[in-house]
Protein backbone atom coordinates (compact mmCIF):
# COMPACT_ATOMS: atom_id res chain seq x y z
CA UNK A 1 0.00 0.00 0.00
CA UNK A 2 3.14 2.12 0.75
CA UNK A 3 3.71 2.39 -2.61
CA UNK A 4 0.51 2.96 -4.01
CA UNK A 5 0.32 6.54 -2.43
CA UNK A 6 4.04 7.18 -1.87
CA UNK A 7 4.69 10.71 -2.10
CA UNK A 8 0.96 11.49 -2.43
CA UNK A 9 -1.24 14.20 -0.95
CA UNK A 10 -5.15 13.43 -0.26
CA UNK A 11 -6.37 15.95 -2.59
CA UNK A 12 -10.30 15.21 -2.71
CA UNK A 13 -12.31 13.47 -0.40
CA UNK A 14 -15.97 11.74 -1.52
CA UNK A 15 -18.32 9.97 0.73
CA UNK A 16 -21.20 7.78 -1.06
CA UNK A 17 -23.20 5.35 1.11
CA UNK A 18 -20.68 3.01 2.93
CA UNK A 19 -17.79 4.32 1.30
CA UNK A 20 -15.45 6.97 1.70
CA UNK A 21 -13.31 7.64 -2.00
CA UNK A 22 -9.69 9.78 -1.29
CA UNK A 23 -7.97 11.08 -4.27
CA UNK A 24 -4.18 10.81 -3.90
CA UNK A 25 -1.94 13.07 -6.46
CA UNK A 26 1.21 13.39 -6.47
CA UNK A 27 3.41 16.32 -8.35
CA UNK A 28 4.72 14.33 -11.20
CA UNK A 29 1.21 13.35 -12.46
CA UNK A 30 0.48 10.38 -10.59
CA UNK A 31 -2.66 9.57 -9.43
CA UNK A 32 -4.95 6.87 -7.80
CA UNK A 33 -7.83 6.71 -5.77
CA UNK A 34 -8.47 4.78 -2.30
CA UNK A 35 -11.80 3.14 -1.39
CA UNK A 36 -12.33 2.83 2.06
CA UNK A 37 -15.11 1.46 3.92
CA UNK A 38 -16.67 3.33 6.89
CA UNK A 39 -15.90 0.75 8.97
CA UNK A 40 -12.17 0.82 7.73
CA UNK A 41 -12.76 -2.91 6.81
CA UNK A 42 -11.75 -2.94 3.52
CA UNK A 43 -9.12 -0.90 1.59
CA UNK A 44 -9.10 -1.23 -2.18
CA UNK A 45 -7.27 1.25 -5.06
CA UNK A 46 -7.98 2.28 -8.54
CA UNK A 47 -5.06 3.15 -10.08
CA UNK A 48 -5.71 6.30 -12.49
CA UNK A 49 -3.38 5.89 -15.72
CA UNK A 50 -1.52 8.48 -17.53
CA UNK A 51 -3.53 8.05 -20.68
CA UNK A 52 -6.86 9.04 -18.06
CA UNK A 53 -8.04 12.10 -17.46
CA UNK A 54 -8.12 12.36 -13.94
CA UNK A 55 -11.06 14.86 -13.19
CA UNK A 56 -13.30 12.37 -15.17
CA UNK A 57 -12.08 9.48 -13.25
CA UNK A 58 -12.88 10.97 -9.90
CA UNK A 59 -16.22 12.36 -10.92
CA UNK A 60 -17.15 8.93 -11.79
CA UNK A 61 -15.03 7.09 -8.60
CA UNK A 62 -18.61 5.96 -7.26
CA UNK A 63 -19.05 3.53 -10.43
CA UNK A 64 -15.19 2.82 -11.04
CA UNK A 65 -14.13 -0.94 -10.36
CA UNK A 66 -11.04 -1.28 -7.33
CA UNK A 67 -9.12 -3.73 -6.48
CA UNK A 68 -6.51 -5.05 -3.80
CA UNK A 69 -3.21 -4.06 -4.80
CA UNK A 70 -2.01 -7.77 -5.28
CA UNK A 71 -5.00 -8.28 -7.73
CA UNK A 72 -4.59 -5.60 -9.91
CA UNK A 73 -3.24 -6.15 -13.55
CA UNK A 74 0.88 -6.60 -14.26
CA UNK A 75 0.36 -3.71 -16.42
CA UNK A 76 -0.81 -1.58 -13.58
CA UNK A 77 1.85 -2.85 -11.10
CA UNK A 78 4.42 -2.29 -13.16
CA UNK A 79 3.17 1.09 -14.26
CA UNK A 80 2.64 1.92 -10.24
CA UNK A 81 6.55 0.41 -9.58
CA UNK A 82 7.67 2.65 -12.65
CA UNK A 83 6.75 5.91 -11.54
CA UNK A 84 7.31 5.08 -7.95
CA UNK A 85 10.98 4.26 -9.31
CA UNK A 86 11.19 7.69 -11.16
CA UNK A 87 9.63 9.44 -8.67
CA UNK A 88 11.96 8.70 -5.95
CA UNK A 89 14.94 9.08 -7.97
CA UNK A 90 13.97 12.63 -9.39
CA UNK A 91 16.66 15.06 -9.64
CA UNK A 92 15.95 19.12 -9.89
CA UNK A 93 15.67 18.72 -14.05
CA UNK A 94 12.76 16.04 -13.45
CA UNK A 95 10.22 18.73 -12.37
CA UNK A 96 10.42 20.53 -15.61
CA UNK A 97 9.27 17.05 -17.50
CA UNK A 98 6.46 16.68 -15.13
Amino acid sequence: MNTIVFGCSVTNKLTSGSYNYFLYSRIDNYAVIMRVKTDDSEYLFRVILQSEDVATVWASAVTKSYLRPDAMSVDVKRYVTNKSKAYKNADLRSADQW
